[in-house]
């Protein structure tokens, strides 16, 4: 569960999509000791989602490490795709001596802050200026694939789609699709981005689902076509309203 207000995640699997993250873009973390001002370096090196735990690389200074040993508790700060991630009141299971030196096994935390002020502002599709978008899963089998949709708002990080149909089976919150392609007709290019589903919700009386996706794995430069033509929104809607 999610709380809008504060942020707060305690849904495993979403803990395991944001340690995921931080791994994959191989995200510096902060380690922090209750009652040491000294601040120690990390990486995460990998995520057990089926054990709920995660590994850590060793710590820089070298100190922490025997901290580590002595079974003190710990904070962890990070930044994933430039969204803060904090959590608290961690402890090391296992110590594992590896050739480059000590892996430290940590159990997924309780609850984790994740810090979204950057999806605050979503640029919105203007009426009339339909966006189609395709959405494919390669692991899904029903409906026949790919499904179409029309694009309602984006951000740098995520957006949101509009199925003209009722979509069976729901989708999964954190569901992954290898494809959702944006046919940028103003640009005559379209954009290619892996997704995850966030949130989606179905209307019994238009027949219809609106769902929010988002981005993963995006590279450098995919991330500057989609902040462009996020961009690209945030203009057309000013110059209608200076008309």
């Amino acid at each position: 569960m999610t709380s809008d207000a504060e942020h707060i995640i305690t849904r495993p699997a979403e803990i395991a999509s944001i340690l995921s993250s931080l791994q994959r873009h191989r995200s510096p973390i902060s380690v922090s000791f209750r009652g040491v001002d000294q601040k120690y370096l990390s990486l995460v090196l990998a995520v057990d989602r089926e054990a709920q735990v995660f590994y850590l690389d060793e710590l820089n200074p070298p100190s922490g490490h025997k901290r580590i040993l002595a079974n003190e508790q710990f904070s962890v700060r990070g930044t994933e795709q430039g969204i803060t991630v904090f959590f608290t009141k961690c402890k090391v299971i296992e110590v594992l001596d590896e050739e480059d030196g000590a892996v430290y096994r940590v159990p997924f935390p309780s609850q984790l802050i994740h810090n979204q002020k950057r999806d605050a502002f979503r640029a919105h599709v203007m009426l009339g200026d339909n966006i189609p978008v395709t959405l494919l899963s390669l692991t899904r089998t029903e409906p026949v694939q790919p499904l179409k949709a029309s694009l309602k708002d984006i951000s740098s990080t995520g957006c949101k789609l509009e199925f003209d149909s009722l979509i069976e089976p729901p989708f999964k919150d954190l569901e992954v699709f290898e494809e959702m392609t944006i046919n940028l007709k103003a640009f005559e290019k379209r954009l290619t981005i892996k997704v995850e589903a966030r949130h989606a919700v179905y209307d019994e009386h238009k027949k219809r689902t609106t769902c929010g996706f988002r981005f993963l794995d995006t590279d450098q430069k995919l991330q500057a076509e989609i902040d462009r033509f996020v961009i690209f929104l945030q203009r057309e809607a000013r110059r209608v309203e200076l008309r």
